[in-house]
């Protein structure tokens, strides 16, 4: 049983390394514990999308109401559930058939990590479907083991009336008269959305100062976000938490810091993630781990142990499905043939599906300042938009952010419809040679979403054209010459 690489987790960080390693060449061992796909399959981003989804033609529909469409919708909580099972259930079950398909070997197992780069396999407690090597071997190892919802220890789960955000994936069925999120991060404000579109009423508690209080997302997307939810019904608490609580039979009574009470069916824990690690042996095998669970990498992504790496939610750094696809595709790289690539986080996009399509990359004007930019915003809104007009979805903006001096594209913002798919014309823009003139050298389909990106961008390529200035356009990620 001996590999070229063994990949320990299959979520989005431990699949796509095993892949990337695969169209290399290697010979590669996934092993799992849980589900194959890990948390993002089972328990969050595909199940999340498919609901929200599922929540957003509910609004879309409501919205149209005497504009070609004639009757009230209602949404089925019960049946948008069994509907989200079916679809995670239909990747599931084709996710070996698409790894044997590149010759990755899946073993259903708890890993623990030895001494030489070796793997102990033991069966899951539901028993492995095969019989188990008691180890397997690889000069190159990539931990993958994702991350847990964070706890909070005055504030304990229990799975019945207080959930964390794997137990509204598994268990949740009904959608309840009334539920409390505490956390207004990403999980928070993208559940409360689900719920209030299904009929709930719906609080957020947030301890800080706004919602979604984040460095790569701009306090005016916050707001934004914040009145879409007055709109809605959506209650939001900011700088409050919770003092205390009782649950009964029923649901819970909640007392906030500011000493108001309430009271609500179910309560949504969602404040974070911790890193799943303590299970692996790694401090056997001289892995350096930090006090909160993460393992210590190098800027190659390489463990203290030589040939060992770690990836996604194991590690420090951001803890998303779309940061743990970037460290695969590095760590994969930096395996398979020697340290040469580093992570950069700032080209990694950021996506919120809520109220409000949310989506970010590079640098936002605040963060630009402080690395030393002179930045610009080019703005625009989809209240010009003929599509947006066209789908009656007006509610939007996009940011581009630049240097005013030089024109050098920084980042930026999108706000509404499609934006998790328009982010990535941004993102190409900030990897290339041609920067801001990037959506200059576009060709457009009239009308789209993204025309609006060279709406936005036209009045400073206008103005730097007439400028005389000696211009730099490169994107701040584009690839030096030479």
């Amino acid at each position: 049983m001996d590999f070229d690489l063994i990949v320990v987790g299959s979520g989005p960080g431990g699949y796509k390394a095993a892949v990337s390693a695969a169209h290399q060449g290697a010979r590669v061992a996934l092993v799992e514990r849980d589900l194959p796909g890990g948390n993002c399959l089972n328990r969050g981003c595909i199940p999340k999308k498919t609901l929200v989804y599922l929540a957003s033609l509910l609004e879309d529909v409501a919205n149209l109401q005497g504009r070609g469409i004639v009757g009230a919708v209602r949404g089925d909580y019960a049946a948008a559930v069994a509907h989200k099972d079916e679809v995670v259930a239909g990747i599931r079950d084709n996710f070996g058939f698409w790894l044997q398909k590149l010759g990755v070997r899946l073993f259903r197992a708890q890993a623990r990590l030895l001494e030489g780069r070796r793997v102990a396999l033991s069966p899951r407690e539901s028993g492995s479907a095969e019989p188990l090597p008691a180890e397997i071997a690889a000069p190159r190892i990539i931990i993958a083991t994702g991350s847990s919802p964070r706890a909070l220890e005055h504030f304990p789960v229990e799975g019945a009336r207080i959930l964390d955000s794997s137990h509204f994936m598994r268990t949740l069925r009904e959608c309840p008269e009334s539920v409390l999120f505490v956390g207004g991060g990403t999980v928070g404000v993208e559940l409360a959305y689900l719920m209030r579109q299904f009929g709930a009423r719906v609080a957020v508690v947030e301890q800080a100062e706004r919602l979604l209080d984040m460095h790569a997302i701009p306090e005016r997307v916050s707001g934004v976000l914040e009145r879409k939810f007055a709109r809605l019904g959506i209650e939001v608490r900011k700088r409050a938490t919770v003092a205390a609580h009782a649950a009964d039979a029923s649901g819970v009574d909640v007392t906030f810091s500011d000493g108001s009470r309430d009271r609500f069916g179910k309560v949504v824990v969602a404040v974070g993630r911790r890193p799943r690690t303590a299970e692996l042996g790694l401090a056997e095998a001289g892995i350096d781990v930090e006090p909160q669970g993460f393992v210590r990498v190098s800027e190659y992504l390489e463990t203290s142990v030589p040939g060992v790496y770690a990836v996604g939610d194991a590690k420090p750094g951001p803890m998303t499905a779309n940061a743990a696809l970037h460290d695969a595709k590095v760590a994969a790289a930096n395996a398979m043939s020697g340290n040469h690539l580093r992570p950069n986080y700032l080209k990694v996009p950021i996506v919120i599906n809520t109220a409000l399509e949310i989506a970010a990359v590079g640098l936002t004007e605040d963060r630009a300042e402080a690395a030393g930019f002179e930045p610009d915003v080019a703005r625009s809104t989809f209240g010009g938009s003929g599509k947006a007009r066209a789908h009656h979805d007006t509610e939007g903006f996009i940011e581009v952010v630049h240097d005013a001096e030089t024109g050098q594209l920084l980042g930026g913002c999108i706000v509404g419809p499609e934006a998790g798919e328009q982010i990535h014309l941004l993102a190409a823009a900030c990897q290339s040679a041609r920067g801001l003139w990037f959506f200059k050298d576009m060709s457009y389909s009239h009308p789209s979403w993204c025309e609006e990106l060279e709406t936005a961008v036209d009045p400073y390529t206008s103005a730097f054209s007439r400028s005389g200035k000696e211009i730099f356009e490169r994107g701040i990620f584009a690839p030096s010459e030479g």
